[in-house]
């Protein structure tokens, strides 16, 4: 039995290995491939972040001195307006009591000051009184001038004397108010010293103790951190500048925290900041996640690892990523299907990325087929003669041929179109980065080329949103058969 199981391991193996690996007894090559298939494909940001509340009050006092008496720990929940702790108030209602005094003394002296503007007003009605007496008697030569200009001063200085008075009780009175606005300035640092909270939520930190003493100079002291509501929570989440471009408001977001690593927890985007975080020369931006938390697992201060949903896409074509990515290059372009079009646009040199060239051309311009023969014919040129002056600097990598075909394909163009035809080139080609690809097929033993509409990736499959159907086996690789 343990055989049967053995030999049916080697046939199953066997076969998926014929499936992948076609053509190796036919011409020399091996050809991997994998078929096209529908799916969903999920694009999504990686990054972490820390659990926060919404709402964080700072709590402080206003007044120095020692603490009296505290109500609440950590973890209460709080009614605007519960008094959290106090402080040692013997102090402040002295000075409560001091400032009534003061404000009974003023008022006192108002009374003071009106009772001497009636007295001035008195000898006014009596300094009147001598006055015209005093006028009667020298008309009539019973009197002397001197006694009436002695009337006359004496009217005039209880005029005098009256607005003495009558401005003493204004300056009274003034006192009074001066004196209250200190009584009241007295009774709100009383008042201060109940320190209460300002919102419905949870004490998330206390910083101080019975008997400790606060010293409020410039900046209040830190004495309770209270979390409005811990029923909904953010996380404010790094995302680094290369994928800030794909992150809006809105998307989507999963995560999880370290206290439960089996259990996922939704949330979307709510806002970005743009004000970017320089670190070490990385560029982040702080993404902001709201999430809900009824069941109060989420606590302020958790490592949140967070995965951002920056496209969802449900029963598409996919195909792995590696097929955009294959070329055929060196021996494996003797495979390069050569038909009717391409035999044609490939007169001076089969090198695909010369082919590649020329359909973009013909897609992103409107050239005349005499002007694409001679741009076909420059490029076969441009690449045959670099390859000849530099023949001894060995298999170059991916990137560098990548990068050296690129600045042949550049050098021919810009001298065979015009500033404003390069121009458009350029920008097909950027409307079309990350749109368009090309995927390989293998067929009849020839390897065809089949341009397709992209749309989301991930980290392993890419969509095609046209131009294959799904169960098409695409060209993963190709190398010489070792037989």
């Amino acid at each position: 039995m343990r055989l049967a199981l053995i030999l049916l391991a080697i046939l199953i193996a066997g076969g998926g290995g014929y499936y992948y690996w076609q053509g190796q007894s036919q011409n020399g090559f091996e050809v991997q491939t994998a078929p096209a298939k529908r799916g969903d494909i999920r694009r999504a940001v990686s990054t972490t972040g820390t659990v926060t509340p919404l709402v964080t009050v700072n709590i402080g006092s206003q007044l120095s001195g020692n603490i009296g008496s505290i109500n609440v720990d950590y973890s209460d929940k709080v009614k605007a307006g519960d008094v959290l702790a106090r402080i040692e108030p013997s102090t402040f209602e002295t000075k409560v009591k001091e400032e009534r005094a003061a404000v009974a003394i003023a008022k006192a002296n108002v009374a003071l000051q009106g009772a001497e503007v009636e007295k001035a007003e008195a000898n006014l009605i009596k300094a009147n009184l001598d006055l015209d007496r005093a006028k009667k008697l020298v008309e009539r030569g019973a009197s002397s001038q001197a006694t009436l200009d002695e009337a006359v001063a004496a009217q005039a200085a209880a005029e005098a004397d009256l607005a003495i008075a009558k401005a003493n009780v204004e300056n009274a009175s003034a006192t009074v108010d001066q004196k209250e606005a200190t009584l009241e300035n007295a009774e709100v640092d009383l008042a201060r010293t109940y320190i209460r909270s300002p919102i419905d939520g949870v004490v998330i930190e206390k910083a101080v103790e019975v008997g400790q003493t606060v010293a409020a100079s410039f900046t209040a002291p830190e004495l309770f951190i209270i979390a409005q509501d811990l029923s909904q929570v953010q996380i404010e989440a790094e995302v680094d500048e290369a994928d800030i471009g794909q992150v809006t408001a809105g998307d989507t977001v999963s995560f999880s925290v370290d206290a439960y690593p089996f259990e996922t927890f939704p949330g979307k985007v709510d806002q970005i900041r743009l004000a970017p975080t320089d670190l070490e020369n990385v560029v982040t931006y702080t993404v902001i996640i709201t999430a809900a938390n009824r069941e109060g697992k989420l606590l302020p201060g958790m490592t949140a690892n967070v995965s951002i949903v920056t496209g969802e896409h449900d029963d598409v074509v996919t195909v792995p990523s590696q097929a955009l990515r294959f070329e055929p290059r060196g021996a494996a372009e003797a495979l390069v299907q050569q038909s009717d079009d391409t035999s044609t646009e490939t007169s001076g040199g089969s090198d695909p990325e010369q082919q590649k060239t020329i359909r973009q051309l013909k897609e992103y311009l409107d050239l005349s087929e005499e002007r694409i023969a001679r741009i076909r014919d420059a490029l076969a040129a441009e690449f045959e003669r670099s390859s000849e002056e530099q023949p001894g600097l060995g298999v170059p990598s991916r990137g560098e041929e990548d990068e050296r075909n690129r600045l042949r394909r550049n050098n021919v163009l810009r001298t065979q179109l015009s500033a404003e035809e390069y121009r458009q080139f350029e920008m097909g080609q950027r409307q079309a980065h990350g749109r368009r690809g090309t995927v390989w097929l293998y067929e009849n033993g020839k390897l065809v080329p089949r341009d397709v509409r992209l749309g989301l990736a991930d980290a392993t499959d890419t969509e095609v949103q046209e131009g294959l159907e799904a169960g098409t086996d695409v060209v993963i690789r190709v190398r010489e058969s070792s037989e």
